[in-house]
């Protein structure tokens, strides 16, 4: 009878371990006093780390309705946006505490947050920069945090002190991409990133479809990017069904084409822009200013819609007189669109112009690299958008340095690159040779 005693002892034990009030209920397809019973949400626990649980929700709970109401009472028009979440552990929790971050993955936790946060998400709080729920995070991703942490029970010494690391920012989660929501990433485009910096000597091929997408130098971000002057969070890529954007959360500062994005605010990115870290070209030491061309590969396409392009970006405007980007030919993997017969240093090479953009520069990221005799191009001089029957549109990058002229006369930002026509590149250099281009039709012989 007593090993009987002792058999029902161990089973009542394993029972209570097991039991969870937050799925009870559940378990016989019958919600237990709650006609509103809904399976996603969260429910109390009174087992194990009911602690640890009770200290995060009654955090986030009074970060709702007291510090969001509150602010909000001032800064109406403002969104904060969650970074991480803190635990602190006195020296009774921090056992419990080590068990509960190993028993859940980081993953895990992070959409134990979103629950969390509920409806919130996508009205006053954001989470497309939250990366993570620990005990610790470094110096440097908390970087552009504030510490937001209740003053609760002073007098007594909770077990679990909860911390939660964010910032506010102006305007409404609402303006961002509707498509995009945060607490669940939607399908998007194929789009290929080509990333350059420290953690590689050559360019390394990136391809992301699931939008938004966090860009940072965190190893929790969904694109890593190594550099010195790189956020942990440092900028999100957004889809709306149509059109790709960028906002920036940077504290050094993001370019996109040569132009610097307002932190807080987003915008629209072209097909083959540039992406620069820390400042505004990103042409070398790569290990403190890294770049990124992000190129579509493809667009999602609803049954019976018909595909459409990506805007050009407003940070690189056409220039006035000149005729609108022509629409991009139809690519395939080996047919050229179109060949550039070229003077250099080395000689007179040939270039087919296989795929769009085409970047011509003496960066060993270009699709021509430009040797380095040719001391008056820039790194990343020149870009070809799209190509019709009549010729190019080109991206004069090199603008307001060395140049780009044609026929004795400078170039703008963006023109017509007529077949034909010969430009030259880094004319202005006079310790250095010229480089000269030819662009020509494919079934025109050089």
């Amino acid at each position: 009878m007593a090993r009987l005693n002792g058999k029902a002892g161990f089973w009542g034990r394993i029972g209570s371990a097991f039991e969870r009030s937050d799925i009870a209920g559940a378990i016989d397809g019958e919600p237990r006093g709650d006609s509103h019973y809904d399976a996603d949400a969260v429910r109390p626990t009174s087992t194990r780390y009911a602690p640890i649980r009770q200290a995060v929700e009654r955090r986030v709970a009074n970060f709702l309705r007291q510090d969001l109401v509150s602010h909000l009472e001032i800064g109406f028009n403002e969104v904060f946006l969650l970074h991480y979440i803190e635990i602190a552990a006195d020296s009774q929790g921090a056992e419990e505490l080590e068990r509960f971050l190993r028993e859940f993955p980081p993953d895990s936790r992070v959409h134990w947050v979103k629950k969390l946060l509920g409806p919130a998400v996508g009205q006053r709080v954001s989470v497309d920069q939250f990366l993570g729920l620990d005990k610790q995070f470094s110096v440097e991703e908390l970087a552009e945090t504030d510490p937001f942490e209740e003053q609760l029970n002073q007098a007594a010494t909770p077990l679990y002190r909860i911390i939660l690391h964010g910032r506010w920012e102006s305007g409404p989660v609402a303006a961002e991409p509707a498509a995009a929501s945060p607490a669940s990433p939607q399908e998007g485009p194929k789009l290929r990133l080509s990333v350059l910096d420290a953690k590689e000597a050559a360019p390394r091929a990136l391809e992301i479809e699931r939008f938004p997408a966090v860009l940072g130098s965190s190893a929790q971000a969904d694109i890593e990017i190594s550099g010195y002057y790189v956020s942990a969070r440092h900028c999100t890529l957004h889809w709306d069904g149509q059109q790709l954007w960028l906002a920036d959360h940077s504290t050094n500062g993001t370019w996109v084409d040569g132009g610097r994005v307002r932190r807080g605010s987003r915008i629209a990115l072209a097909n083959g822009a540039l992406l620069s870290f820390g400042r505004d070209r990103g042409e070398e030491g790569y290990d403190r200013y890294p770049a990124v061309r992000a190129q579509l590969m493809r667009h999602p396409i609803a049954p019976g819609a018909v595909a459409t392009p990506v805007a050009p970006s407003a940070s690189t405007p056409i220039a006035p007189g000149i005729a609108a980007p022509v629409s991009v030919q139809a690519q395939t993997e080996n047919a050229p669109l179109a060949v550039l017969v070229i003077v250099d240093a080395t000689g007179s090479p040939r270039r087919d112009v296989l795929k769009l953009p085409f970047t011509i520069g003496r960066g060993s990221a270009q699709d021509y690299v430009v040797p380095d005799a040719n001391q008056g191009v820039s790194r990343e001089h020149l870009v070809i958008e799209s190509i019709d029957r009549s010729g190019a549109v080109a991206l004069n990058r090199a603008v307001a340095r060395n140049g780009t002229h044609a026929r004795n006369q400078p170039l703008p930002e963006r023109f017509v690159w007529r077949f034909g026509e010969e430009i030259v590149l880094g004319e202005k250099w006079t310790s250095a040779p010229a480089v000269r281009i030819a662009l020509r039709p494919v079934e025109t012989p050089a």
